[in-house]
């Protein structure tokens, strides 16, 4: 806690001589779905400064920011520290991008993708929940962060009311709708390509991105930056009757961005 309250400190008072950096590279996507690694690899790469997450935007702020009874740029302002960076990445910013575009009117936007089956599945392993469940019921539920367990409510996300595993779907879904909808303007790095090619990606992305390389990331590949989900379980077996919930609601935008049921 006290290492909490001084963090918090910390950021507040360099906030009060940051100013926002109205042209940064902006990294969105889903939680889980290969953000941070791409964050960490690019900034390297280019000797970039980086925001790799923004805790004071996270639950109970969230419900106000998404709301709208805080202003992002009001937001922004308060915590400038985080938005004065070279390349800045909090998935929860990805539900923002209209109030984001405004404050960072010259930023060049990365969406990093991945299959929602995956994507829900490491989800769901970070928490330790399965994904076979009917419901989630309540012992469970008390259990999760208060971060975490705000991915599960529908309603502060405008999503349609489902199962647990329905209402992650539909975040997918809203998620993805933001790069199908502003495909000019963003930049798509699908996880499962850069998962082949992880050298490749970072050198082509960059390229796009006019970033020149400042840094040798090789050895920084392979380097584990979140916590890693358990892939040796399949889909149908971790989810069960659930798969068929997931493929239903994003079978669209699966489609649209190259993901075959």
């Amino acid at each position: 806690m006290l290492k909490h309250k001084f963090r918090v400190l910390k950021v507040r008072f360099y906030s009060l001589f940051s100013k926002i950096n109205r042209s940064p590279i902006i990294i969105l996507g889903n939680q889980k779905s290969g953000t941070s690694v791409i964050t960490h690899l690019i900034a390297d790469y280019g000797g970039l400064t980086k925001t790799v997450d923004i805790p004071e935007s996270w639950w109970p702020t969230l419900e106000d920011l998404l709301g709208g009874a805080l202003p992002l740029e009001d937001f922004a302002r308060k915590y400038s520290l985080y938005f004065s960076r070279e390349v800045i990445k909090e998935p929860n910013l990805t539900f923002l991008f209209d109030q984001l575009s405004h404050i960072h009117p010259a930023a060049k936007f990365i969406f990093v993708i991945r299959d929602p089956r995956s994507n829900i599945r490491s989800l769901l392993n970070r928490i330790s929940v399965p994904g076979h469940l009917p419901q989630m019921d309540e012992d469970l539920a008390r259990v999760i962060p208060p971060n975490w367990r705000a991915v599960f409510d529908a309603s502060l996300w405008d999503l349609p009311d489902g199962n647990y595993v329905e209402v992650l779907a539909w975040r997918w879904v809203r998620a993805a709708r933001v790069y199908l909808n502003n495909q000019d303007r963003i930049h798509l790095v699908r996880y499962e390509d850069f998962n082949a090619d992880k050298l490749q990606t970072i050198e082509k992305l960059a390229q796009k991105l006019g970033i020149v390389q400042k840094r040798e990331i090789k050895d920084r590949l392979d380097v584990q930056f979140q916590p890693k989900g358990n892939k040796s379980i399949s889909w149908e077996a971790f989810f069960e009757e659930n798969l068929d919930r997931i493929e239903d609601i994003c079978g669209r935008e699966m489609a649209e961005l190259g993901y075959v049921k």
